[in-house]
């Protein structure tokens, strides 16, 4: 595949070099239908990471955007590969990223997919959509003239296309902004699937430029950076995603699966195409324990994504859940699954699966057990637990540590069937 030279003479970076998701590994615990109960176990205890698996991890497009809280994909691919009926569908009602889809396309189930984040619906779709070699040629030579138009406009020191915001002019150095609002410029000239790609390849670099410490950082940080290297970045990451598009091309198997992404309400579940699914497989959000609409804030603002979905309909989120107490956390918990779950219900046929990636969580010292929330809430809804595996996983905010000084806190692979 032909290449176009990148702006500069920077060489594409190796992408394989990226750092993968931590597993720490450990004993799991198993209850339930032993066969079923070994398959989670089989699927959680994903191996501490040595270089050879961290390039597993990062593989092809698991590798490109970087999205907290992401599901390990090799325990994705083993739930899907489990638990999914072959050629059946798979439903994530919770994608992210599409960690799940693209693991489901490659196990060759047809996948679903639904978040509220405007911003995952997009890496989702974009990880998902069949490319030929050469839409993924047109991509990289689209982001090779975003980045000319940048070096030129730089070069004739122009000015900038709109009014920036307070918060960009603190996080980003003044001609790194300029450079930025320059590729979004002509980004916005293109139309079609192209369009979102290339505003998810400046999504991917945005935090790189910016002063932030990190993807969930706080604060800002004193950098320097040279001129045009927004514009070299930029090109750098669009020959990345090439690559790991074309490397997802020769696992996936012929006839390709279909895959269906759109953003909707996990407890709501109205704008998917009607019919049943196979099997479930997600992660739901772990109770009090991140902010999406904050870690996401920055790409949403620079992509002119519409936020208030998110922030309307985020179930367990940290700044929600810390005004109230640990009794009335678990009782506020147990109802926003119950909607999740009885909107999943409607669309499993009896005897279906719906294995969820939970994690115990808490609030002031008071644990949230999600192994036990999620057995309660299930046995109301008619989704009744079958099996469940859990590891112990280290808990690393302070101010809620005492929650699980007598006991552990655990991450829990849980199967749970349609009465």
């Amino acid at each position: 595949m032909n290449r176009p030279t990148v702006p500069g003479g920077l060489e594409p970076r190796d992408p394989n070099r990226r750092r993968s998701l931590t597993n720490i590994g450990g004993a799991v615990t198993k209850e339930g239908d032993r066969a079923d109960a070994d398959r989670l176990a089989h699927a959680l205890d994903v191996p501490p990471a040595t270089d050879a698996e961290d390039d597993a991890a990062r593989g092809h497009v698991h590798g490109f955007h970087t999205y907290p809280a992401r599901m390990h994909p090799i325990t994705a691919a083993r739930l899907v590969r489990a638990f999914a009926p072959p050629g059946g569908t798979v439903l994530d009602p919770f994608c992210g990223s599409g960690t799940v889809l693209v693991e489901s396309l490659i196990a060759g189930r047809n996948a679903r997919g639904t978040d509220l984040n405007p911003l995952a619906v997009l890496l989702a779709q974009c990880k998902t959509h069949p490319r030929t070699p050469a839409d993924i040629d047109r991509l990289v030579a689209d982001a090779v003239a975003c980045a000319e138009e940048a070096d030129a406009r730089r070069k004739a020191k122009a000015g900038a296309s709109r009014r920036f915001s307070p918060e960009d002019v603190e996080l980003f150095e003044p001609h790194v902004l300029l450079e930025l609002d320059s590729l979004r410029a002509k980004i916005g000239t293109f139309g079609g699937p192209n369009r979102s790609d290339l505003e998810l390849l400046l999504s991917s670099v945005l935090v790189k430029l910016s002063r932030k410490p990190g993807d969930t950082g706080w604060g800002v940080r004193t950098r320097r950076t040279a001129g045009g290297f927004a514009a070299k970045l930029f090109v750098q990451r669009a020959q990345d995603l090439a690559a790991r598009l074309s490397a997802l091309r020769v696992l996936l198997p012929a006839p390709a699966p279909t895959a269906t992404v759109v953003q909707d309400d996990a407890t709501d579940l109205k704008r998917l195409p009607p019919g049943f699914v196979g099997a479930v497989v997600t992660s739901p959000p772990y109770a009090a324990t991140y902010d999406y609409i904050a870690h996401h804030s920055l790409r949403l603002r620079w992509l002119g994504l519409d936020p208030a979905p998110l922030a309307r309909g985020e179930i367990g989120s940290r700044t929600a859940y810390a005004r109230l107490t640990p009794a009335a956390a678990r009782t506020a918990w147990c109802r926003e699954l119950d909607r999740f779950f009885r909107a999943v219900g409607r669309l499993l046929p009896p005897g279906a699966p719906m294995v969820l990636l939970m994690a115990d969580s808490a609030v002031g010292d008071g644990a949230i057990r999600a192994d036990e929330v999620a057995a309660e809430v299930g046995r109301a809804c008619g989704l009744l637990p079958a099996a469940r595996a859990s590891q112990p996983r280290p808990h690393f905010h302070g101010p809620t540590a005492n929650a699980f000084r007598a006991r552990p806190r655990f991450e829990h692979a849980l199967l749970l069937r349609k009465a």
